[in-house]
């Protein structure tokens, strides 16, 4: 029986590095990288509007629904109510 040397198996080292640019710790860095810079990136709140136009017709409502039910409690209530779209208004 004669000693051949039989072929590598598998995929050479030059296409592997092509087929997979990165390897685990390029991985790592990118996925760490991403992960401090979305914990030290600021976030701004996107529920801040330019107005409060929608939030002063929900107030109107519920000002309007406070006075016409009646009875002392509903008009504390409805001043309250009054006292913060005042507020809002005036800090528009």
């Amino acid at each position: 029986m004669a000693e051949y040397p039989y072929p590598e198996t598998g995929i050479s080292q030059e296409t592997r590095a092509t087929m997979y640019p990165e390897n685990y710790s390029d991985k790592y860095n990118k996925v760490f990288k991403q992960f401090v810079d979305d914990i030290l990136t600021p976030v701004l709140p996107i529920d801040r509007l330019e107005n409060h136009d929608i939030l002063l017709d929900e107030l109107e409502l519920l000002y309007d629904a406070h006075m016409t039910i009646g009875g002392q409690q509903n008009r504390f209530n409805a001043s309250v109510i009054r006292a913060a779209i005042n507020v809002i208004k005036s800090i528009q």
